[in-house]
């Protein structure tokens, strides 16, 4: 989850800016072309959208901690890096449950099959070796989770056993804040104007990028090869429409993150709902004597191999949300706020929808 923290914020580099005010403004004076009607600027900063009132107090306290613009103008900007590690902390903590729950069945087997007649070694040798490697993985989270609740500790001047004590909290809900808004098809470019990178190439040359952003941006655009004799007429050649185009093309990309990382949550929600139904058959056939506690609990294991896939789907769901934001520069506080699609209402009124657990 740390590698995935690390690359779905890669992009953050070049558009973590600072001048969301004029983004906002740039769009209150702009009718919104109707394929990005989701993004509509609000007095809500954009990390509202995931209603988690945790999120929104550990920002609050990385926003008092952080250096001052002035003081570390590279600094990251606190509610991305929150944010991310945030949800990290979240599935590296659900993901430790799972795996304890599936250890805890596993041994369970093993006191059983050590009760019957020796007749099942090859299986008694297969439940020790997946007890090693079950407690070689959790040893291995548990170091990626010390690490990112020390990043955070850090970055909001938090005492750690309380964050401890929070994220405990919030992973016994068995859920991940879910980012409140429907799938994305295309954004304005209007909102480039927000990118530092975007901003310091229009001040190269004295223009206002706003006014030159026009459109939208999709997640089918591709950056390809850049027309020279045609940028050659455009403000601000070369660094402006250079500048425009990575960003475009950063943007293209978080989107089509965005909608592969659905996509994966989608599918790894539906292994959650057939592994539920499955266990829950396993138990009823259990309760008529038709097999033993030994196979029921084979079926338990599958359930929560699927609920840590799952919520490590939904992690990197919400890491795409934040890395999309991130593209687009950061301190906006534009939230991503529509009806939801009707795929997307139809999921969530099913019994293990995304983020729930």
């Amino acid at each position: 989850m740390v590698a995935m923290l690390v690359g779905a914020l890669g992009i953050a580099c070049a558009g973590s800016g600072m001048g969301a005010s004029h983004a906002v403004a740039a769009l209150e004076r702009r009718e919104l072309p109707p394929v990005a009607s989701a993004l509509r600027p609000t007095a809500r900063p954009w990390w509202s959208a995931f209603e988690s009132e945790t999120l929104n107090a550990l920002i609050a306290d990385a926003s008092r901690e952080a250096p001052s613009a002035s003081a570390s103008l590279d600094a990251p900007v606190a509610e991305i890096g929150v944010s991310a590690a945030y949800v990290t902390l979240l599935v590296q903590t659900l993901r430790l449950a799972y795996i304890d729950n599936a250890r805890a069945a596993a041994r369970r087997q093993s006191q059983l099959m050590a009760a019957s007649p020796a007749l099942h070694d090859d299986f008694s040798k297969e439940l020790k070796r997946r007890e090693a490697v079950t407690e070689a993985a959790m040893e291995k989270i548990d170091v990626q989770r010390e690490a990112t609740l020390a990043f955070l500790v850090a970055r909001c001047g938090l005492p750690a056993d309380a964050l401890k004590q929070t994220i405990a909290d919030e992973a016994a809900k068995r859920r991940l804040p879910r980012f409140a808004a429907p799938l994305l098809q295309a954004v304005p470019a209007a909102l480039l104007a927000n990118r530092d990178d975007i901003q310091l190439a229009a001040s190269l040359y004295g223009i206002e990028a706003r006014a030159l952003l026009a459109g939208t941006i999709d997640a089918v655009e591709d950056a390809g090869e850049t027309d020279v004799q045609a940028d050659a007429g455009f403000p601000g050649y070369p660094l402006f429409p250079q500048a425009v185009a990575q960003a475009r093309a950063e943007v293209a990309d978080a989107l089509r993150r965005l909608q592969a990382s659905n996509d994966a949550a989608f599918e790894a929600n539906r292994r959650v709902r057939d592994a539920k139904d499955e266990f829950e058959r396993a138990k009823t056939r259990m309760s008529r004597k038709e097999i033993s506690e030994v196979r029921m609990l084979e079926d338990f294991q599958g359930l929560m191999l699927d609920q840590q896939r799952l919520v490590v789907a939904d992690g990197e769901l919400a890491i795409a949300w934040i890395a999309l934001v991130a593209s687009l520069g950061s301190r906006t506080p534009a939230v991503l706020r529509a009806s939801p699609a009707p795929e997307a209402a139809a999921l969530r009124a099913r019994l293990g929808l995304v983020g729930s657990f």
